[in-house]
């Protein structure tokens, strides 16, 4: 499994109604983030760890590449083995059972396992099995091309990098005896969990190295701006106070809570005490609470739709009545309006937070162009040959059986070795 970047961390976002992503406090989302991920991983993650399984293997190819042999480990299987090469890599050779044994265990995973059910898989993808095959051989051969081009760039990656990004990945999935568990059941080890990690991290240092871009122009980041005007004109920022209220909570709590609610609210109006008192002493989000409840510009992130409702109808610096929220109960301050009467002519027009997000937008995507572009001529330069696909390996089917199937099941099989541990 590749090492999974930590989403970057804000202030509470109140969640939205299904089915938009939900958004919540940071102690909701941190919980909601680790059940969405074992959840996620559930479904997928056999499937998955069969393409990865082999890139973290091929990419440790030191040994291999002095043998001249890139292969699996072996493994009794509940079907025959070709033997053979399929395809050779500057001279290192990935063997047939290598690319059957990746595609037999997606094809279990995804559960095609009926020759009927597997052709209907490949048809309805436009495939042949001889097309799955090379785009296996070919993700095979990139991750294999991708260690020799970090070793060409002398990337390196310290074991506290590795010990980082596998406490990370702990703690994301619920700590450590679920997150053993977990790998297990992956067939991962903490070391070989550890090496895909390592791997991961050296190709994007890899693509840090060779994908070098300079930072978007104040005049490309208004000319994206003005191509996507309706995406962030008329934005609210605002700041949030919250009561919180728990999902299961009875009548009467919910009604103090309320009650509390409208007491800051009096206190506020009255002049008594200020917004950023109030929030100080007595919002329960924590996120936004010692940055006086600030919790951003609404587009560039997602609220709940009374939590929007409500902003969307105040002016700058006007405070709303008590909004209730499955969280809770919230007093919410518009803080600042943007908004342009037609396109802007300058980045000076545009707020701080609105620039930074643009400028990361567009250097991502350059970085990517220029990525793909490197890699495309690497790959070019390779010594790459494949041979036939033997008739007899597993995943051969008559295409003509995809009639008799049903209807198919809705997993999809990757066959991008390399795309996950990018």
């Amino acid at each position: 499994m590749a090492a999974v970047k930590p989403p970057h961390k804000k202030s509470m976002k109140v969640k939205r109604d299904a089915p938009e992503p939900e958004v919540a406090t940071p102690a909701e989302r941190r919980r909601r983030a680790k059940a969405d991920a074992k959840k996620t991983l559930s479904k997928t993650a056999k499937i998955v760890l069969v393409l990865i399984g082999a890139a973290a293997m091929l990419l440790s190819v030191t040994a291999m590449a002095c043998s001249g042999v890139l292969n699996q480990v072996s493994s009794k299987q509940p079907y025959e083995l070709t033997g053979g090469v399929a395809a050779t890599v500057n001279g290192v050779n990935i063997t047939e059972d290598t690319v059957t044994k990746q595609i037999m265990s997606a094809r279990t995973s995804g559960g095609y396992t009926e020759d009927a059910a597997w052709a209907q898989y490949l048809t309805g993808q436009g495939l042949t099995p001889e097309s799955y095959r090379e785009q296996v051989i070919n993700s095979l051969a990139r991750q294999f091309l991708l260690s020799q081009a970090i070793k060409d760039e002398n990337v390196t990656v310290s074991n506290e990098d590795v010990e980082k990004a596998y406490n990370e990945s702990v703690e994301q999935y619920g700590g450590a005896d679920n997150f053993k568990k977990l790998i297990s059941s992956m067939g991962y080890t903490e070391d070989t969990y550890r090496g895909n990690i390592r791997t991961s991290l050296e190709q994007q240092k890899l693509r840090e190295t060779v994908a070098k871009t300079e930072d978007p122009t104040d005049e490309e980041i208004v000319s994206y701006f003005n191509a996507n005007l309706d995406t962030y004109n008329d934005a609210r920022r605002s700041s949030n106070l919250l009561i919180k209220v728990n999902a299961d909570a009875s009548d009467e709590d919910k009604a103090k809570a309320k009650e509390k609610a409208q007491g800051i609210l009096d206190k506020i109006n009255a002049g008594v005490l200020s917004f950023e008192d109030a929030v100080k002493e007595n919002s329960d989000d924590t996120g936004s609470k010692e940055n006086g409840g600030d919790v951003g510009w609404d587009k560039l992130t997602r609220f709940v739709t009374e939590y929007q409702t409500a902003l969307s109808a105040l002016a700058k610096d006007q405070v709303s009545e008590v909004v209730e929220t499955t969280y809770g109960y919230h007093i919410i301050k518009c803080t600042d309006v943007f908004k342009l009467d037609g396109e802007a002519s300058s980045a000076d027009q545009l707020p701080k937070e609105f620039k930074d997000y643009i400028k990361n937008i567009l250097k991502t995507q350059a970085e990517t162009t220029a990525y793909n572009e490197w890699l495309d001529g690497y790959t070019k330069k390779a010594d790459i040959k494949i041979n036939p696909m033997p008739e007899n390996v597993p995943y051969n089917v008559d295409l003509a059986l995809a009639a008799q199937a049903g209807s198919a099941p809705a997993t999809a099989v990757p066959a991008d070795a390399g795309s996950a541990s990018e």
